[in-house]
Order: structure tokens, then C-alpha cells, then sequence
């Protein structure tokens, strides 16, 4: 176990990073952690290039991870002014993994400042482990599966709107009437709550844990400008719906499903067509029971709990401590009796 753990990451309220918002400040409590704002003042490009030049200081007990929406924000590592600073180890997350494109030259020079490089999405793995050898290390997307999540029986929304739709299934109205028309009740887009505290709560109790399915399409079958345009992936609409107990339904990302492949996660609409698509879940709906938001659920706590993903990264890092040890027994309890 060491001491004086900080975390950096670009403290925001966009709704879309919501999820990732919540993870950091669960990191920085379990991991007790001091968590900085990684867009602090940092030096200008003098000393930025310093930075990228020299080896960042090492020693003491303390050490750094940064967590980064996509490789993009790198060079806000090198300007942080506490990044020269002494530290036993340095690591980074990178939640947009697959914009590899976006890493700062020279990869590989850049990215040996760091004990540990973390990405998220599976598929990366080959390139993250070319470029860092041993250090890279898998930390797939999860949620707050323990204290957020919901087996919920009584789900009286049949289909969910939530986030970015192809056009097909972007019009709330059209798809409540096609909903109307076989029996099925639908809610469009959930309104972004007033204020970012208690936003994420709020999304999986009151709209993920009334449902039972959620719709959510692979980016390459539903793309927009920031989505990438060649490797598809899952996000937290998925694992943070899964965890409610619904069944995200849509074109799904097949070649980035291993962290939900268990029956019942998915179900793969194929090709979008809203009339279509919509016949395949009311199929699906007549054989629905509790049960399977039970047992989303349960196989959400085995797979998806960040806790998982914190406990890996503190075993790589020998950052360990009581509170994220004393979560992992209360996690490993809660999955014996809903076994």
C-alpha cells in the first residue's frame, strides 16, 4: 500500500462524460486519492517541451494516474506544472482509447513516462501493446454497479430513447407512435437534469432502472462527427443500462461486446429499420420476465463493477487500501446473495 495517490483528470459537466465522472470521484474516495483538475494552469510551450523531453523526476511514496478522455488531452499531462514533480509511479487511462491517431509524436518516447498505460476499449490492445509492451493493460468500461445499479422486477418502460440515434430512431415521436401501435410504452430522450450533482444517480434510477429495454446502436452503423469512423466500441450507455438490469437492444458493436456477452445483455437488432427493429423487441418483450433484469444485474456486479477495474488497476500500481478492500468484500457479499 503507499500513500498520497493523486488523480488527475479535466474536471467537466458535459452530460455525455457524466459516467466518467462518477468513476473518478468513486477512484479518488476508494483509492483515497487527492483529485486535481487536469486543466490547471500549466507552463507554456517551453516548458511543455521540457517535459517532453526530460524523465520526469521518481521517488517518494506517493504516485500519479491520469485518467484521459481520449489521447487528445496528453499534452495537458506534460503542461500539468506537478508532472516533473518526484513520484513512485505515474500511470494513464485512456477512456477513448481508439483514437490512436490523436497520440503525441513520438509515440512511443511519450508514452514510456508512464509505468502503466491503460485503455479501454479490447480491440485496442494490439497497438497500446506494440507501443508499451508489458506496461499496457485492459480496463474495460464498467459502472457503479453496487451502489448505482437495480434488478428491479417492476420496469414500466418498455423501450428507452437515451443519447445519439440514427436518424431512423431519432424522431421520439414517430417512435412512440410505432411503439403505441403494438402495445409497447415508450420514453424519448430523458431531460438533462438542471445540475451535474447527482446526474448520473439520477439516470440509472429513474430512467435505466424503469426499463426494460434501452435502445443503443454501434457507432459505424449510426456514425456522427465524433464518433470514430472505423472501430466500433461500446460505451456507458451500455454497461450503466446492463447494471439497471435492461437489455440494451439496437445494431450492436460486435466486434467490442466480450464484456456483455452473457444471454440477455444484447440483442442484436441487425440492420436499422425502425418498423423492423421494433417488431424484433416486441418479440423479445413477450418472453421478458423479471428474472432477466435479475440476472443482468447479478452478472453486472461479477463483470462490470468498477470496483473490478479499481482493484486491478491498484494490484498493478501497489496503490491499494482498507476502503477499496473494504468495497470488494461488501461487492463479493452482495454477489453471494444474489446468487
Amino acid at each position: 500500500m503507499t500513500a498520497s495517490t493523486r488523480l488527475f483528470y479535466f474536471a467537466n459537466d458535459e452530460p455525455g462524460w457524466m459516467p466518467v465522472s462518477h468513476m473518478v470521484r468513486l477512484a479518488a474516495r476508494l483509492l483515497e486519492a487527492q483529485q486535481l483538475d487536469l486543466a490547471g494552469p500549466g507552463p507554456g510551450w517551453p516548458g511543455r517541451l521540457r517535459a517532453t523531453l526530460l524523465r520526469p523526476g521518481r521517488g517518494g511514496q506517493g504516485g500519479d494516474i491520469y485518467i484521459l478522455r481520449s489521447p487528445a488531452e496528453l499534452p495537458l499531462v506534460f503542461a500539468h506544472p506537478q508532472f516533473a514533480a518526484p513520484r513512485r509511479f505515474r500511470a494513464l487511462w485512456i477512456i477513448d482509447s481508439f483514437w490512436t491517431d490523436m497520440l503525441m509524436r513520438p509515440v512511443r518516447h511519450m508514452l514510456s513516462k508512464f509505468d502503466l498505460v491503460a485503455y479501454m476499449r479490447k480491440g485496442d490492445g494490439p497497438e497500446y501493446q506494440a507501443l508499451c509492451g508489458a506496461r499496457a493493460r485492459f480496463l474495460g468500461w464498467g459502472a457503479d454497479v453496487l451502489d448505482l445499479g437495480s434488478g428491479a422486477a417492476e420496469r414500466p418502460i418498455d423501450v428507452l430513447r437515451i443519447g445519439r440515434q440514427p436518424e431512423a430512431w431519432d424522431d421520439d415521436a414517430r417512435t412512440a407512435a410505432a411503439c403505441a401501435a403494438r402495445g409497447l410504452t415508450f420514453h424519448g430522450r430523458p431531460p438533462f437534469p438542471a445540475r451535474a450533482e447527482g446526474q448520473q444517480q439520477a439516470l440509472m434510477a429513474d430512467w435505466y432502472g424503469q426499463s426494460k429495454f434501452v435502445i443503443a446502436h454501434s457507432n459505424l452503423a449510426a456514425p456522427a462527427p465524433y464518433t470514430h469512423p472505423t472501430r466500433e466500441y461500446i460505451t456507458a450507455r451500455w454497461t450503466d443500462a446492463i447494471a439497471c438490469g435492461a437489455t440494451i437492444a439496437g445494431a450492436q458493436p460486435k466486434s467490442d461486446l466480450s464484456l456483455v456477452s452473457w444471454p440477455g445483455a444484447v440483442l442484436d437488432t441487425g440492420a436499422i429499420d425502425l418498423e423492423r427493429n421494433l417488431d424484433q423487441i416486441a418479440e423479445a418483450l413477450r418472453g421478458w420476465s423479471p428474472a432477466r433484469a435479475a440476472e443482468n444485474h447479478r452478472q453486472a456486479l461479477r463483470h462490470l463493477d468498477w470496483r473490478w477495474r479499481l482493484r486491478d488497476l491498484a494490484r498493478a500500481l501497489d496503490c491499494g487500501t482498507p476502503g477499496l478492500q473494504a468495497e470488494l468484500t461488501r461487492l463479493e457479499a452482495r454477489l453471494s446473495a444474489a446468487a
